[in-house]
């Protein structure tokens, strides 16, 4: 569902136009699941800390994920 709300923070129209696409086939994946929610794992999740380190590489990850802009994902 579109969000009204949203950032219409792109280059140009068209741009708009090509990710408001792109949401709509990744939104009309038949039979996309996220799984079951395992309650006794989130409350033991709860409260959990890791290293300064772990925190530093997945930050660096999220933000290569969102330099490459789609660049290797499959085309549905």
């Amino acid at each position: 569902m579109p969000n009204p709300d949203r950032d219409l923070d792109f280059r140009n129209p068209d741009a708009f136009a090509e990710a408001e696409e792109g949401r709509r086939r990744d939104e009309s994946v038949t039979g996309a699941d996220g799984g079951p929610v395992d309650e006794a794992a989130m409350r033991a999740a709860d409260g959990l800390i890791t290293t300064e380190e772990v925190e530093a590489a997945y930050r660096e990850h999220i933000e290569r994920g969102a330099r490459q802009k789609g660049e290797g994902a499959p085309v549905v």
